[in-house]
Protein backbone atom coordinates (compact mmCIF):
# COMPACT_ATOMS: atom_id res chain seq x y z
CA UNK A 1 0.00 0.00 0.00
CA UNK A 2 1.09 3.53 -0.83
CA UNK A 3 0.27 6.42 1.35
CA UNK A 4 2.40 9.24 0.12
CA UNK A 5 2.52 10.50 -3.50
CA UNK A 6 1.97 13.59 -5.05
CA UNK A 7 -11.08 15.07 -9.17
CA UNK A 8 -13.80 13.40 -8.88
CA UNK A 9 -15.67 12.62 -5.19
CA UNK A 10 -16.58 14.69 -2.47
CA UNK A 11 -16.19 12.45 0.62
CA UNK A 12 -18.77 13.14 3.89
CA UNK A 13 -16.78 14.39 6.90
CA UNK A 14 -17.81 13.51 10.30
CA UNK A 15 -17.63 10.61 12.88
CA UNK A 16 -16.97 7.64 11.43
CA UNK A 17 -20.03 6.13 9.57
CA UNK A 18 -21.69 3.20 11.51
CA UNK A 19 -22.10 0.91 8.33
CA UNK A 20 -20.12 -1.73 7.50
CA UNK A 21 -16.89 -1.87 6.04
CA UNK A 22 -16.94 -2.29 1.79
CA UNK A 23 -14.79 -4.76 0.18
CA UNK A 24 -15.23 -6.15 -3.48
CA UNK A 25 -13.05 -8.23 -5.94
CA UNK A 26 -10.71 -6.05 -7.78
CA UNK A 27 -8.16 -3.34 -6.96
CA UNK A 28 -8.66 0.74 -5.90
CA UNK A 29 -6.88 3.55 -5.85
CA UNK A 30 -7.33 6.82 -4.04
CA UNK A 31 -5.89 9.83 -4.67
CA UNK A 32 -6.63 13.28 -2.68
CA UNK A 33 -6.99 16.12 -5.01
CA UNK A 34 -8.30 18.83 -2.11
CA UNK A 35 -8.57 18.65 1.92
CA UNK A 36 -8.09 15.80 4.39
CA UNK A 37 -9.29 12.40 3.97
CA UNK A 38 -9.17 8.95 6.51
CA UNK A 39 -8.65 5.78 4.76
CA UNK A 40 -10.22 3.37 7.56
CA UNK A 41 -9.14 -0.45 7.61
CA UNK A 42 -9.91 -2.81 10.57
CA UNK A 43 -6.57 -3.13 11.55
CA UNK A 44 -5.46 0.78 11.07
CA UNK A 45 -6.26 4.46 9.82
CA UNK A 46 -4.76 6.47 7.37
CA UNK A 47 -4.88 10.33 7.38
CA UNK A 48 -4.50 11.40 3.75
CA UNK A 49 -2.89 15.34 2.34
CA UNK A 50 -3.40 16.95 -0.40
CA UNK A 51 -1.13 14.86 -3.05
CA UNK A 52 -1.10 11.71 -0.81
CA UNK A 53 -2.57 7.78 -2.54
CA UNK A 54 -3.55 4.76 -1.22
CA UNK A 55 -3.37 1.47 -3.52
CA UNK A 56 -4.92 -1.29 -1.88
CA UNK A 57 -6.61 -5.02 -3.21
CA UNK A 58 -10.55 -3.84 -2.69
CA UNK A 59 -11.05 -7.25 -1.16
CA UNK A 60 -9.34 -5.40 2.19
CA UNK A 61 -12.27 -4.19 3.81
CA UNK A 62 -12.45 -0.29 3.94
CA UNK A 63 -14.32 3.39 4.99
CA UNK A 64 -13.22 6.29 3.69
CA UNK A 65 -14.31 10.26 5.34
CA UNK A 66 -13.29 13.23 5.59
CA UNK A 67 -11.33 14.87 7.96
CA UNK A 68 -11.11 18.96 9.00
CA UNK A 69 -14.07 21.60 8.40
CA UNK A 70 -14.58 20.52 4.59
CA UNK A 71 -15.18 17.49 2.68
CA UNK A 72 -12.10 16.14 0.34
CA UNK A 73 -12.48 16.02 -3.26
CA UNK A 74 -10.88 12.47 -4.31
CA UNK A 75 -9.94 10.81 -7.27
CA UNK A 76 -11.61 6.92 -6.67
CA UNK A 77 -10.15 4.32 -9.16
CA UNK A 78 -11.40 1.22 -8.78
CA UNK A 79 -10.80 -1.81 -10.59
CA UNK A 80 -12.79 -5.68 -11.13
CA UNK A 81 -10.77 -9.16 -10.79
CA UNK A 82 -13.96 -9.81 -13.68
CA UNK A 83 -11.49 -9.91 -16.13
CA UNK A 84 -10.67 -14.07 -15.93
CA UNK A 85 -10.19 -16.20 -19.41
CA UNK A 86 -13.74 -18.27 -19.10
CA UNK A 87 -15.34 -14.88 -18.39
CA UNK A 88 -16.68 -16.61 -15.19
CA UNK A 89 -16.92 -13.59 -12.51
CA UNK A 90 -15.79 -14.91 -8.64
CA UNK A 91 -17.91 -15.34 -6.21
CA UNK A 92 -18.84 -12.71 -3.76
CA UNK A 93 -21.63 -12.75 -0.86
CA UNK A 94 -22.02 -9.19 -1.24
CA UNK A 95 -22.36 -8.48 -4.61
CA UNK A 96 -25.69 -8.76 -6.07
Amino acid sequence: MCHRGRAARTVPRGPVDPAPFRDHPGEEFIFVHEGQAELILPSRTIALDPGDCAYFKATTPQKLRSLGTRRAAVLLLVSSDYDTPDGARPPHSRLP
